[in-house]
């Protein structure tokens, strides 16, 4: 039987089951003993909430002030309700409420607070209504059962972490009014498949597509203005798609200026990659890894950047370190930034060994007898 409890390590409250001896907290991810949560969760609850009701009727496991729903201790439900006249469901009001397998938020909801619903890990449906317009960071982090979220467009601002580690989502969209893909936000969404990035989303933030390790399909949407040029995504953060194993192309938009350090680093699926004349600068390893890559274009003056610092990301910071299949190349200043592809290629080799440099890469030797490419770490061999 599921009883409320609190963590004594970190502070979360949980669903916890009281036939149980012990149990691991989804938050600090600690084993804690069940009798003690329970115990710590009747020490510090609140005795005398004062809770102002409205003329609607709360079931009594529902703590409102106004019309905000503060917390929730309907423990041993699985199927909820949230009452009519609700507008705000508060920070941390169903935290780890692992009895919870189906939500209903009425119309009238405006408002989802900072981890609403964060770590309810058996919760597999939920109804949001088009009267939201904010989902605050990490509501719904860690919820491993959803399978589906559907976001109404009318929704203003989602924080960041908002979907982060929802392991199990399979569909999500992502509203039309939405100018901005906050940090984190689909973080480890191990079974995401497709996106469709709308017209209107101009930036996509660090680790947004993280680990997003199924993801096959991206599609980025853009809209032309009354002057006749392109507008959509402009800013690819740092790691936005790293590790993304699943993907096998991608179509960087027109509307593309800078894609960040580590960008698509480790989408080891990636064959063929188009960059066009919008983008100016590409940081660090923003290819890295990506093991399959075969053919890159460019079709402007792009420039690779190394980064200040050379070795504040790894001692190799070429753009497409550890790409062995990456043979084809077409750049019109290839010469310029050819440190940024540690790749063999043929047609280059003569004029490396010319100048004395790693005919593999163009990179410099490094060592007294024994010389070493310090790009692709190749023995000199010639």
């Amino acid at each position: 039987m599921f009883v409320q409890g609190k963590c004594y390590k970190c502070g979360g409250f949980l669903a916890v089951d009281e036939t149980e001896d012990a149990s691991v907290c989804p938050f600090c991810k600690k084993s804690f003993i069940v009798e003690k949560a329970i115990k710590c969760f009747n020490e510090t609850a609140p005795q005398d909430i004062d809770v102002k009701i409205s003329s609607y009727n709360y079931d009594s496991d529902f703590v409102v002030e106004r019309s905000v729903l503060i917390r929730y201790n309907g423990y041993t439900k699985s199927d909820v309700r949230i009452p009519d006249g609700i507008t705000v469901i508060g920070e941390n009001a169903f935290q780890g409420m692992n009895n919870i397998e189906s939500m209903y938020i009425p119309d009238g909801l405006e408002m989802i607070s900072e981890g609403a619903f964060a770590g309810c890990k058996n919760l597999k449906s939920i109804r949001i209504p088009e009267s939201v317009e904010t989902i605050d960071r990490d509501a719904f982090n860690g919820c491993v059962g959803l399978k589906e979220v559907k976001l109404p467009d009318g929704i203003k601002n989602i924080e960041a972490s908002a979907l982060t580690g929802c392991t199990s989502l399979e569909s999500v969209n992502i509203p039309h009014g939405i100018e901005m893909l906050p940090w984190r936000i689909f973080e480890g969404c191990t079974s995401l498949k497709y996106i469709v990035i709308p017209q209107k989303v101009k930036t996509i933030e660090d680790f947004a597509f993280a680990e997003c390790t199924a993801l096959e399909d991206i599609k980025f949407e853009c809209m032309r203005s009354d002057d006749d040029t392109l507008e959509g995504v402009f800013r690819i953060g740092m790691n936005a798609f790293r590790n993304c194993k699943s993907l096998s192309s991608i179509n960087i938009p027109e509307t593309v200026k800078y894609i960040g350090n580590q960008a698509f680093r480790g989408c080891s699926k990636l064959k063929k990659l188009h960059i066009p004349e919008s983008v100016k600068a590409i940081y660090p390893l923003a290819f890295a890894d990506c093991t399959d890559l075969e053919q890159v274009s460019f079709a402007g003056e792009t420039e690779l950047y190394r980064g200040s610092n050379p070795y504040k990301f790894e001692k190799n910071s070429a753009t497409f370190h550890n790409c062995p299949k990456l043979l084809n190349i077409e750049y019109n200043k290839l010469q310029k930034n050819y440190w940024a592809f540690p790749a063999y290629n043929k047609a280059q080799e003569p004029i490396n060994m010319d100048i004395g440099r790693c005919r593999h890469c163009g990179g410099e030797f490094r060592g007294i007898f024994d010389k070493v490419c310090s790009v692709c770490k190749t023995p000199k061999d010639y």
